[in-house]
């Protein structure tokens, strides 16, 4: 059987052989000179050896003392090494990086991300908002959420987030001077994202009439920036379900015509091929995938009470 010698010994001798010196090693552990003395002592007595040479001025080791350093400076560093190794990837199971859409992050997850986090205090999340399909394979992301259509990556699994309801939104003081009672755009001011520009879809699935030119029109590079400028009253955009929900529903932005026509593209989560999961990952995605759910029966139970009807492209 192994005998085995005192941990604390072993730890005494170790910065008594470190420092050549009784004081600063009691120091470093915080005890007494005297106890570092008298554990030394023991690890000689239990070792049948000399393991340092003891002056007035100076401490030297003996051979047999260098031989023993060597073998507990290599085994501490180990066990130093090894604890950060696990402490690191622990801190590092518990934080979750996501990298998002521009408008997505801003209009819909941000304000929902603290549930989340109140249901796992333990987990620390960070969000990069990015512009779309800005997938920065450079950086290490647990998650990416962006929309588009359906892709074979060979660097993600794709998995469907949501679809949306595209729908004509302004104010209900911009629906009543500029579109009622006559019904029709033909004096609208539109205000179009140039990434995402579903006007002509709309008309046409929607068989409403369309102007002949949408203009006037002013061109902004982000949804949420067009939904901003139909808040303010300076005309009418193509709101979405994801991003204008909490305007339509307190109804400072209105449908001037009851038809929402479903989306073509989606948003989707991306992960990493051959990536095993974290707990955290695992429960994101599972509180993710439900806030999406529970979100989008909500939606739909608001346009059903709207009387506003959803037509599938």
């Amino acid at each position: 059987m192994r005998k085995r010698q005192s941990l604390t010994a072993l730890r005494a001798f170790e910065a008594v052989a470190r420092h050549k010196s009784f004081t600063k090693a009691a120091q470093e552990l915080i005890v007494t000179r005297p106890a570092i003395s008298k554990q030394v002592r023991l690890l000689e007595e239990n070792l049948h050896c000399q393991l340092l040479t003891r002056t007035n001025n100076s401490i030297e080791l003996t051979t047999t003392g260098i031989e023993l350093f060597s073998g507990l400076r290599q085994a501490f560093d180990l066990i130093a090494a090894t604890t950060e190794r696990i402490s690191s990837r622990s801190k590092e199971d518990t934080k979750i990086k996501i990298l998002v859409e521009r408008d997505f992050a801003s209009s819909w997850l941000a304000e929902r991300v603290g549930q989340f986090l109140l249901k796992h205090p333990g987990i620390s999340v960070e969000i990069t908002a990015d512009q779309n399909d800005q997938l920065q394979l450079e950086e290490n992301f647990n998650f990416r959420i962006f929309y588009g259509d359906k892709q074979h990556s060979e660097f993600f699994k794709q998995q469907l987030l949501c679809h949306w309801i595209d729908i004509p939104l302004c104010t209900p003081q911009y629906s009543q001077t500029h579109i009622c009672p006559n019904n029709n755009l033909n004096k609208a001011h539109f205000l179009i994202d140039r990434n995402y520009h579903p006007w002509l879809d709309w008309f046409h699935y929607s068989q409403q009439a369309a102007p002949k030119k949408l203009d006037p029109q002013t061109t902004y590079n982000e949804t949420t920036l067009c939904l901003y400028a139909a808040l303010s009253g300076g005309g009418i955009t193509i709101g979405d379900s994801i991003l204008a929900f909490n305007a339509m529903s307190q109804e400072r932005l209105i449908p001037p015509f009851k038809i929402g026509v479903k989306s073509d593209d989606a948003y989707w989560i991306h992960t990493p091929k051959e990536n095993t999961r974290t707990k955290a990952e695992q429960a994101f995605e599972y509180w993710l995938l439900n806030t999406m759910q529970d979100y989008q029966q909500q939606v739909m139970a608001y346009f059903e009470a709207q009387s506003i009807s959803i037509i599938e492209r």
